[in-house]
């Protein structure tokens, strides 16, 4: 790898860092004044997903024999990063909230894109593996937040929140999954059914039902056509069973 790359991929790294540190601060400060929990729990999620970008990121720069622990303060300095205003903004009503996360994750997403690149560039495929996985968990962030638009816009006009949120799971991005998914819920969902209930499964199909069996013909040769005899296995071109004696056999087996 060129001297050149190596000191780019560690800048990147770096202010990557400084990101997720700025991205952790908003998010704790957005779940708990949003004011509706099924948002909140977008926030909470993404927020546990953040704290592992950045302990990923932590370790990449370790690689690279940084200390990450000498960048504590870089977060105070996002400003280098162009997102001083996003994360100076201080959020105060759901909406700005909302307006702030959605460009700051498409910032991260932007930023990830270019790591990936540069990590490509200088050989480094472990931090090709890391950009990879935070940017696929950023785009899916984008998509969640930008799902609860309606419901913010809903909370800050004092109306009801009504809207639909996209769930926080399956993992991946809202738009990438089945239209209709196949949900079977948790437990509380099918508490009050009995035990042998369908839980939503396809019917059965395939298999004939009792007696079906019993009204087909029976396997083996025509019966018009053979006359088994004594158990034996008949001849499918002779009437007599394969094995049965006949007086004229007999005796050319005696001669």
């Amino acid at each position: 790898m060129s001297a050149d790359i190596k000191v780019q991929l560690i800048k990147q790294l770096t202010d990557s860092h400084a990101m997720e540190k700025q991205a952790l601060r908003l998010l704790d400060a957005g779940s708990s004044m949003i004011g509706d929990e099924e948002v909140a729990r977008i926030l909470r999620a993404h927020r546990m997903q953040t704290g592992e970008h950045e302990r990923l990121i932590a370790e990449r720069l370790e690689a690279y024999g940084e200390d990450p622990s000498r960048l504590k303060d870089a977060a105070m300095q996002a400003g280098a990063l162009g997102i001083g205003m996003l994360a100076g903004a201080a959020p105060d009503t759901p909406v700005r909230l909302a307006t702030v996360a959605f460009a700051f994750e498409h910032f991260e997403i932007a930023n990830y894109g270019i790591m990936r690149r540069l990590a490509e560039k200088a050989g480094d495929t472990e931090t090709v593996a890391v950009a990879d996985r935070i940017l696929e968990q950023e785009e899916a962030a984008a998509e969640l937040l930008q799902g609860t638009f309606d419901r913010i816009l809903e909370l800050a006009s004092g109306e009801s929140a009504r809207s639909p949120l996209p769930g926080v799971t399956p993992i991946g991005k809202p738009s990438e999954r089945e239209s209709e998914p196949y949900q079977r819920g948790g437990p509380q969902d099918f508490k009050d059914k009995p035990a042998d209930a369908s839980l939503g499964q396809p019917e059965h199909v395939g298999t004939p039902t009792e007696g079906e069996h019993l009204s087909g013909p029976e396997p083996g040769h025509p019966a018009d056509q053979t006359e088994p005899a004594r158990g034996d296995v008949p001849d499918a071109e002779h009437p007599e069973s394969v094995g049965a004696t006949t007086p004229e056999r007999d005796e050319a087996q005696s001669g």
